[in-house]
């Protein structure tokens, strides 16, 4: 076979799908399907890599990697020696047992150095296999959980009596007039503003993603205009009464 240009990933050498498709007489196409056909049998970090998204770019800018993958190529399938071995026996042929012969013999016997800590980090991004996706998977499902639930009871609780400490600051305090008078008027004003901000038909709803942002927001707000007013002259009233 044509001397192989050597393509690495992390300190690993592997093949593209169409340096096995060349290497073993076949078509790309039938590489591609038979890996469709037997997926169950391929297990990606061990067999194969899938490189897409920031992982293909970086792989494409390395000059090491010209002409590995075309500039528009959405994704890009590495094979190991492992996943070459599969390749082999899904096609049984004797052209492709001789040449994973010598592939093993030649392209993969050369000793692999020990990765540096770049090359670690880079192993531990691409996940090593199904590590990397189970991972996003679980964290997906904790993030759906807190979008989709409103807030624990304690987080809804601090954030009740935050918004009740508030209010009644503006309000001068229990004791004043405004608070008797107008203390049902500003927390319901509060509530509508608070429910326009986040999209939500009341306090414990919001996720828990967005929970520090509405306690900022909480320790933020300030009535309206008129309302304000309607606060100073209330108070002023007792004064004078």
């Amino acid at each position: 076979m044509n001397k192989l240009q050597i393509t690495e990933l992390n300190g690993q050498r592997v093949l593209t799908t169409q340096q096995i498709a060349e290497g073993y007489g076949t078509k790309t196409r039938t590489i591609i399907d038979n890996f469709g056909n037997n997926k169950s049998r391929f297990m990606e970090g061990k067999h194969f890599f899938l490189l897409e998204g920031k992982e293909l770019k970086d792989f494409k800018d390395s000059n090491e990697n010209f002409g590995v993958v075309g500039n528009r190529a959405p994704k890009l399938y590495l094979w190991s020696e492992k996943g070459a071995l599969l390749h082999a026996k899904s096609l049984g042929t004797d052209k492709a047992w001789d040449v994973y012969d010598i592939l093993v013999d030649t392209y993969f016997k050369v000793k692999e150095s020990p990765m540096t800590l770049d090359q670690q980090i880079a192993a531990i991004a691409t996940g090593y296999g199904s590590v990397k996706q189970e991972l996003v998977e679980v964290q997906d499902k904790v993030t759906d959980l807190t979008e989709r639930f409103g807030l624990p009871a304690t987080n809804a609780a601090i954030l009740n009596n935050t918004r009740n400490i508030h209010i009644i600051r503006f309000l001068g305090g229990k004791d004043s007039k405004a608070y008797r008078e107008l203390g049902r008027k500003v927390f319901s004003e509060f509530g509508r503003d608070f429910k326009d901000n986040f999209g939500v038909p009341r306090y414990d709803a919001i996720p828990l993603s967005q929970y520090d942002e509405a306690i900022a927001y909480t320790k933020s707000w300030q009535p309206s205009y008129n309302t304000m007013i309607s606060i100073r002259n209330t108070n002023m009233q007792m004064e004078f009464d």
